[in-house]
Parts: C-alpha cells; structure tokens; sequence
C-alpha cells in the first residue's frame, strides 16, 4: 500500500488530497492487518497445531490467500499506476526492466510457499528469509522504475552542472579543471564579476556573479554623494558668509552705537587741542576725557556678550579715572562697598554718571569723594567742593534714579536703584 500511494503522487500535486481510491484501498488493507492481528481469536488466517514429533505445523486458512492476492494485486497496480502517469514514450517501451527484478524475486516467494512456508536450503543453511525477499521485490521495482525514468531521481549532476546558466567550474585537487559550465569565462581581475571560491570533496568550485549593474549604482551613488559634498560646502561656504556677515554687521552697529555714546568727549578732546591753553594742560584734560572713552568703550563691548557685571568693572574704570584726575591737582578718594552683579545697563549709568560729575567739576574742584555700592540702594555716591548742575545730567536708565544735595558747601550726589528718572 505504501508503495501503490506513492505511484498515485508521481505527476501530482503533493498538498493535494489524498484520491478517494486511495482511501478505500487503504480502509481495505487496515481490515486485513486487523484480522491477522486478531487472528488468535477467529483463525482465519492460519493456525498452528502440535504434530506427533512434537513439532510445530502451520495451516493456511482462505483469508491468508486473500492476502496473498490482494498484496499481488496492490503491488502489479503500482507498475500499472506508473507506467499510466508516465508520459515519456521511450520509458514506457522499456516497462518491462522494473519487471525483471520483481519477477524474479516473485519467483523466490512461490518457491517459498512450494517450500511448505520454508527456505530452500544448502548443507542446511537457509537461502534467505521471506521478510528480505519481500524488501528486494519492492526494491527491484521502484529502483527499475527509477533506471528507466519513470520516477524523477537525483541523478545527472555532471550534465545539469554544464548547461547551467551560472559563470562557474570545477577544478581538481590539482588546480585543473574538471567541469565548467556553458557560460563559464574567465572573470579573473574583471572589476565586474565578484568571484567566490568553495572546498568540495577532491577540489573546489569557484563561480562569478554578476555585480557590473551594483557597480554603476555604485557609481551613481558617488556622484550624487559628491554633488550633494559640494553643495554642502556651498552651503557650509554661505552660510560661515552670512555668519560673518551678521558677526560684522553686530559689530559694527556695537562700534557705531559705542562711537555714539563718546562722541560728546571726543568733540571736547578735538576742542581742547584745538584750543589756546599750554599743552601739558591739553594733555592731562585729553587724557582724563581719554580714560573714559576708552572705559566705557570696553564695558559696552563686555555688555554685548554677558547679561549681568560686576559692581567691580565700575570700580575699575573709576579708579583709572580717579588717577588721571590727579594730575589736574584735584584731591580724590574712592571706597567700594558689597561686591554685587548688575545689569550692564545700570553699570554703564553709573559710570556715564561720574564721568558728566568730572567734567563739570575738573577745571573748578578741589577735591573729590567717589563711594561705589556704599548700602542696598544706593549705586554711586559723590560729593565734591564744587557745584554740579544735576538737572543737566540725563539718566539713560528707568530702573536708577539721581538725587542731590548740598550741605556745607559740599554737594551730595547719590545714584540709587528704582524709582523715576531725574531729568
């Protein structure tokens, strides 16, 4: 049955359902193997009866022939099935080939039986058994049907290997070579073809593929990443341009801004060497305006990059005043409270604040007293022996607030946080 169902799936579909024939045959063959199972119970097939030499004696009964002839008749349909199924002329004039061998050994089971169910014997030793001749009838068959070509085998590896389509051969141990395809050719150093070699028993195989179509993607893909590399650095390029450009642009409206806020002491510097007094005089008044612009040039140009300063910037820049002022004769002391951080706003004010006082004051005083952060509120405190019209002097800030007052024939200028601008 087995080998009847396997001549049913040659030519057919393997998911397809088994035939209904099949089915009805193999329900057949269940019952059978189902009553020489049972046989102990019904001896329909044989039994067994102890002789007078006390030795075992073997009789057949009608469902063992039934068997016999359904196992002849399973097995003859299974040629018939594929010699049926084959659609090759030249394999069906060759049917009788798988014949030979299964008629051969066919003849051995008749002998067997003729044999009272035994094996001929020589100087007795046993021929063979019934299991192995059984195995060899159903051997012969399928490997005749497999010579002639009824059944697809796995044979023709030479011939398949020559008319493949792939670039490949086969060399010996020896580096010869054995086989090679119909579209074998030398790919050795061609850029091209990607060759690849593989150990087989007794030699090797080596074959090429085909990457000339990855190459000019390759290709194209370096192209496109070179254009894309230089429209990068065109874009790097503008945009390091514009950067520079805004950098420029930011400085110079600093510079310009910077050049607007000192020009007031610039003028006066141009005045005054202009003007008609001894030069040891233009000199120490140029270099007190001098100190400021250059002052205040550098805190605008810390301001720009820093949200807060310290109180200490003021104190600097007063003290490089403070010493200029000495060489007009004028007596100047300065003291410094609680370091604090400030907007650079407020920074600049006050500084702008001491400068308008000196000013003022620098051709007139005699002495001065500068106090910076001397409490919580109060940013720059100034008193001096010389009267300073405040009303003159503007205050660019909303957050500080100038106040003064005189007492004693010393003027008390004080600049503190919060409150209104003094006009």
């Amino acid at each position: 049955m087995l080998s009847f169902s396997a001549a049913s799936y040659v030519s057919r579909d393997e998911s397809a359902d088994m035939p209904a024939l099949i089915k009805v045959f193999w329900g057949v063959t269940g019952l059978l193997m189902l009553s020489v199972i049972t046989n102990d119970i019904h001896h329909f097939v044989l039994s067994v009866t102890k002789t007078s030499d006390t030795s075992d004696h073997i009789s057949y009964h009608w469902l063992y022939y039934v068997i016999f002839v359904w196992s002849f008749v399973v097995t003859l349909g299974s040629f018939i099935l594929l010699i049926k199924k084959c659609k090759l002329s030249q394999c069906r004039r060759k049917w009788y080939i798988p014949i030979i061998p299964a008629a051969a050994v066919f003849v051995l089971i008749i002998v067997y039986y003729i044999c009272d169910g035994s094996s001929p014997q020589i100087y007795g030793i046993s021929l063979y058994n019934i299991q192995e001749i059984y195995l060899f009838l159903y051997m012969g068959l399928w490997e005749g049907c497999i010579r002639i070509g009824l059944v697809p085998s796995n044979t023709g590896y030479n011939r398949l290997f020559e008319i493949t389509h792939i670039n490949a051969e086969m060399e010996s141990a020896d580096r010869k070579t054995v086989y090679y395809s119909i579209d074998y050719s030398d790919t050795e150093g061609n850029i091209d073809y990607s060759r690849k070699t593989y150990t087989i028993k007794g030699g090797s195989v080596t074959w090429s593929e085909d990457i000339s179509a990855l190459n000019r993607l390759n290709h194209d893909i370096e192209d496109v990443t070179e254009l894309i590399e230089g429209e990068n650095d065109l874009i790097e390029a503008e945009n390091k341009f514009t950067a520079e450009k805004i950098t420029s642009e930011t400085q110079n409206r600093l510079y310009d801004k910077i050049a607007q806020h000192t020009h007031p002491q610039l003028v006066k510097i141009d005045e005054i060497m202009n003007g008609s007094d001894e030069l040891e005089n233009k000199i120490e008044r140029c270099l007190l305006l001098g100190t400021y612009v250059k002052r205040c040039s550098n805190l605008m140009l810390a301001a720009d990059n820093c949200r807060t300063m310290s109180t200490k910037e003021l104190y600097l820049s007063i003290k490089e005043s403070i010493e200029q002022m000495g060489f007009l004769g004028i007596a100047c002391e300065l003291s410094v409270g609680e370091m604090k951080e400030l907007s650079p706003g407020k920074i600049i004010t006050a500084y702008d604040v001491f400068e308008a006082v000196i000013e003022s004051v620098m051709d007139k005083a005699s002495a001065l007293f500068v106090k910076i952060c001397p409490d919580e509120t109060v940013l720059l405190a100034i008193e001096t022996d010389h009267e300073v019209d405040t009303d003159k002097i503007t205050i660019r800030n909303p957050y500080l607030k100038l106040t003064s007052y005189t007492d004693d024939d010393i003027q008390h200028i004080a600049l503190t946080i919060g409150g209104t601008v003094n006009g």
